[in-house]
C-alpha cells in the first residue's frame, strides 16, 4: 500500500508530554483517537523504535516518524461473538481461521487486534502484540477464549490457568473409531527443525493429559470431547494423532488415508466449546458454552444422515 512518513522533533515544550499528546499538536488532520490507532498499528517510531502504546511520555529532542497510509478500501474486521463483558473480564468466541494474536500488529484481523480497538486499550503485560490475551487457540481452532481488560485481572487468570482450576472443554471429530473414555498423559515438545509442529517426546517434552471421551460413532469417523489439564501447544491434535485418531482436516497431524466428510470445508475439526474460572474479583464461577460453528453443526449432520 503507498504510504509516506513525516519526521518530527519533540520541542523543549512538550518535554515529558504524553506521546499522544505531542503527536496531536505535531501531526496535522488527525483526532487523538486516530493517532492512538496509528499507535496501534506500529505505524509510529519513537527514537527510530516502533511504540504500540500512546500513553508513554517523550522527551525533548526524541525524533518522532509518523507513517501514513493512502487509503484504501479496508477488509472488514472478522466477526468475533462477545458472550461476556464486565469492567474486568471478556469471553469471546474465536472463528476458525482467526490467529489468536500475531507478530506484526498492522495486520488488524487478529483477534487481540480486533479486541483491543473494540475494547482496549487491553493489558500488555505478556507482550505489545498480544493485549489482553491469558490463553491462545491454534489459528485454525475456534471457540472460546477469556481475555483479561486490566493487570490485576490478567495475573489473576493466568494462576487460575497454572493452578489447573480453569476447565477447558473441546470437541473434536476424528477419523477412525475411538471407544469409552481415557485419558492420553504424554509429554509434548517442538519437532528439531520444524517449529510449527509438536510432537510427543518423553526425554526433553513438557508434561500434557488430555481426557478423551467418545461421544457419537459413525461408519468412518467419531465426534469426541476432550478436556486439557495442560495448554502445550497443538495438544489435543499431537495426543489424538498418535493414537491413531487424528482431527479431520489437520493439515500437520492427519493422515492421507483420512476419508474426507460429506460436504467437506477446508477447516480444522476442533471446537472449544466450554469454558469454567472463577471470577478474579467476584469470585463467582462462571461457565460458557459454544455450540458447534454452522460448518461442523453441518458435517456431523451429514454423517447422521
Amino acid at each position: 500500500m503507498p504510504a509516506h512518513t513525516d519526521q518530527f522533533v519533540v520541542p523543549e515544550t512538550m518535554d515529558g508530554e504524553r506521546l499522544d499528546r505531542a503527536l496531536e499538536s505535531l501531526v496535522d488532520g488527525y483526532s487523538r483517537s486516530q493517532l492512538q490507532k496509528l499507535v496501534r498499528r506500529g505505524k509510529v517510531r519513537l527514537g527510530g523504535k516502533r511504540v504500540l502504546r500512546s500513553n508513554g511520555y517523550v522527551r525533548s529532542g526524541d525524533a518522532i516518524e509518523v507513517e501514513h497510509e493512502v487509503e484504501q478500501p479496508a477488509a472488514a474486521p472478522a466477526e468475533v461473538e462477545v458472550l461476556h463483558e464486565d469492567e474486568h473480564v471478556l469471553v469471546v468466541v474465536k472463528p476458525s481461521g482467526m490467529l489468536t494474536h500475531a507478530a506484526d500488529r498492522a495486520t488488524g484481523q487478529d483477534l487481540a487486534f480486533v479486541m483491543n480497538e473494540r475494547f482496549g486499550p487491553l493489558p500488555v503485560s505478556r507482550g505489545e502484540e498480544r493485549p489482553g490475551i491469558v490463553h491462545r487457540l491454534d489459528r485454525d481452532t475456534s471457540g472460546l477464549l477469556v481475555l483479561a481488560r486490566d493487570e490485576p485481572t490478567m495475573a489473576a487468570l493466568q494462576e487460575q490457568f497454572r493452578g489447573q482450576s480453569v476447565e477447558k472443554d473441546y470437541v473434536a471429530l476424528v477419523s477412525g473409531k475411538p471407544t469409552g473414555t481415557f485419558r492420553i498423559d504424554a509429554p509434548i515438545g517442538p519437532v528439531p527443525g520444524k517449529e510449527d509442529r509438536q510432537q510427543i517426546d518423553h526425554d526433553d517434552g513438557k508434561d500434557a493429559i488430555t481426557d478423551v471421551n467418545a461421544v457419537e460413532s459413525f461408519q468412518s469417523h467419531t465426534l469426541v470431547t476432550c478436556r486439557i489439564y495442560t495448554g502445550r501447544r497443538h495438544q489435543i491434535r499431537v495426543h489424538l494423532a498418535a493414537r491413531g485418531f487424528p482431527v479431520v482436516g489437520d493439515p500437520l497431524y492427519g493422515t492421507r488415508r483420512q476419508v474426507p466428510l460429506p460436504g467437506d470445508e477446508p477447516r480444522l475439526a476442533l471446537h472449544a466449546y466450554r469454558l469454567a474460572f472463577d471470577h478474579p474479583h467476584s469470585g463467582e464461577r462462571l461457565t460458557f458454552e459454544a455450540p458447534l460453528p454452522a460448518e461442523l453443526a453441518e458435517a456431523v449432520a451429514s454423517l447422521r444422515a
